[in-house]
Parts: structure tokens; sequence; C-alpha cells
């Protein structure tokens, strides 16, 4: 069930109209989330290549690589990280459903909404901040891993975390957006069925 964007208003709803330029940004977010999540899910098919190649050199051939580990290592917390704001838009996260399950949706609504703007945003910043510089200091010193013998450059992977961090504040721009529409309402933007992912 999706918003019904023909009529930006509700009969007999105190908060009068939702902006009707509030679908486009909505949708285009989401639509880039979504795209965004794809493409970072495609990293995958570099670990099945060269955990596959490993196993065949190492067994096979009795020749192990030295940057198969690190590397599959690197890609797999990049994922991880990076796919964090296409968990956000797929209502992936954790949140305690036994007393949010309970809530009328209006209420959902001003939790998720008072929870971002208070919560989510300002820790978002913060982590951001943090992690540019702590991505900088690693070029800056050209810090390379401890983890093997390949002692591959850092800085390529910590550069991840802000990257996350900037993926989940923009999809976090959607999610204010429908708690919006959500509190104005008092029925979801759209439903999100519960996943795992």
């Amino acid at each position: 069930m999706s918003a019904d964007t023909s009529s930006a208003s509700v009969a007999g709803n105190p908060g009068g109209e939702f902006p009707r330029a509030f679908y486009p940004i909505i949708r285009a977010i989401d639509r880039f989330t979504d795209v965004t999540g794809k493409l970072i899910a495609m990293s995958m098919l570099f670990l099945v290549v060269t955990i596959s190649y490993e196993v065949v050199m190492r067994y096979g051939f009795g020749a192990p690589t030295v940057w198969v580990y690190e590397s599959s290592f690197m890609v797999n917390g990049a994922a991880f990280m990076l796919g964090s704001g296409y968990a956000l838009l797929k209502g992936a996260h954790v949140r305690t459903d036994i007393y949010w399950e309970n809530y009328p949706e209006r209420k959902k609504g001003i939790v998720d909404l008072i929870s971002y703007l208070l919560f989510f945003y300002p820790a978002m910043i913060t982590f951001m901040l943090i992690s540019i510089d702590d991505t900088w200091h690693s070029y800056e010193t050209g810090e390379r891993s401890q983890e093997s013998v390949w002692r591959a450059i850092m800085w390529p992977f910590r550069a991840t975390i802000p990257l996350a961090a900037l993926l989940l504040m923009i999809q976090g721009v959607s999610e204010v957006l429908k708690c919006w529409y959500q509190v104005q309402f008092g029925r979801e933007f759209e439903h999100k069925e519960k996943i795992e992912i």
C-alpha cells in the first residue's frame, strides 16, 4: 500500500496538506538508495570469485595467495557498511517490536520523527566527521594493514565509513518525510514488510 499522491490532504485531518513536492523527493531518494544498494550487493560476486580462486590455487596447485583473505575481509566490511542505507529503506534495522507493534500509526510516526531528529542525525553527522578525519589521517600517514604480508593501504577501506554515514543520512531524509506523512495522516506512507537482509 503506498501513499495516494493524487490527493495531498485527508478529510478531517488536522495537519492539513502534505506538500506535493515531498512525493517526488521521497521517490527519488528511495530509487537512489535501491540502486546503490543493489550495486553494493554486486561486491558479493567479487567475494565468490576471489575466494573460489583462493581455494583452487591453495588446494589444487599448492599456491595460496597473499591478497585474497585481506581483500575479502575489506570488501565484506565495506559492503556491510555501505548497505546500511539500503537496510534503512527496506526496514531491516533493529527496533523494539514488542512495544512498537502496539503503537497506533500516528504515535509510531511521532516516535520515529523525534528519533531521527534528536538521535539519528546528530549521531550520523558526528560519526561522519570523526571518520572523515580518521580516513584523512590514514591517507596522510600512508597507513597499511597489519593483517597479512600483503599490507594493503587502509584509506580506501576507511573511506567507506563516512560514505556509509552519508548514504544513511540521504535515506534518512526520505524516512523523515515519511514520518511527517505518518504523523499527519495516521497511516504509513507505504507499508514495509519485515525483512532480514
